[in-house]
């Protein structure tokens, strides 16, 4: 019994620390324009970028009260949060693909291609509703569920990692590099305490991998940059 109280106390320190992990990642990257200037306050460029930015780092933080709500064994409350989860999901998907849209039109990114700017939010929204979708599904099945959700929130990070305010911060390859970190630790932790990686972990690096390098791909391709060129001429 000892053992198994242990097991479970490591398991939800792990996947606490994981979330908050990702918070600080959040804010890290949106501390100057976003958290330190008053969040309703800050100076946006529209009221749908106030919107965005409400909804995602809404999500980041129920995120980690879902996981403190786990850990402290209020699987009721944990519940009954998950349906703002629910709504919030496709709000994100819909207010992420607007913002990114006009973005796109005021050149929101000027040192990136705005090839590369459409393929990478946009796949990472994709990978984002798919992730959230299939642990919707999996909401019996606690193993699975908190690791699609891990890995839903995983990733939309790049934004927020690209914007970090250090000098080794110079190319997508090292945004990615770091974000890479979160899903090899979380099947790190599946091999270590159970010797091998669970199936949620195992798809959820499948996509994962797929999203990044459909974003190194797609925008080669002439048909993705057309479409790129339409969008913002709109």
């Amino acid at each position: 019994m000892g053992s198994v109280v242990s097991g479970r106390r490591w398991e939800h320190g792990f996947f606490a620390a994981m979330a908050l992990a990702m918070a600080a990642a959040v804010y890290i990257g949106f501390q100057d324009s976003y958290f330190r200037v008053g969040l309703i306050f800050a100076h946006l460029p529209s009221l749908m970028v106030h919107i965005h930015g409400a909804l995602f780092v809404g999500w980041i933080v129920l995120l980690v009260v879902q996981i403190t709500l786990v850990a402290s064994g209020h699987i009721r409350w944990h519940r009954q949060l998950g349906v703002i989860g629910a709504v919030m999901a496709p709000l994100m998907v819909i207010a992420g693909t607007v913002t990114l849209i006009l973005a796109l039109r005021r050149n929101a990114v000027p040192r990136i291609p705005p090839s590369v700017f459409f393929a990478g939010d946009l796949l990472q929204l994709i990978a984002f509703a798919i992730l959230v979708t299939w642990a919707l599904r999996k909401r019996r099945e606690p193993a699975a569920h908190k690791r699609l959700m891990l890995f839903a929130t995983i990733a939309i990070l790049a934004p927020a990692v690209d914007r970090w305010p250090f000098a080794f911060m110079t190319s997508i390859l090292m945004t990615t590099a770091i974000i890479t970190a979160f899903p090899l630790a979380l099947a790190a932790y599946d091999l270590i305490t159970t010797r091998r990686v669970h199936w949620s972990t195992r798809w959820g690096l499948v996509l994962y991998v797929l999203m990044i390098v459909g974003i190194f791909v797609l925008p080669a391709l002439p048909p993705w940059q057309a479409l790129t060129a339409w969008v913002i001429s709109r």
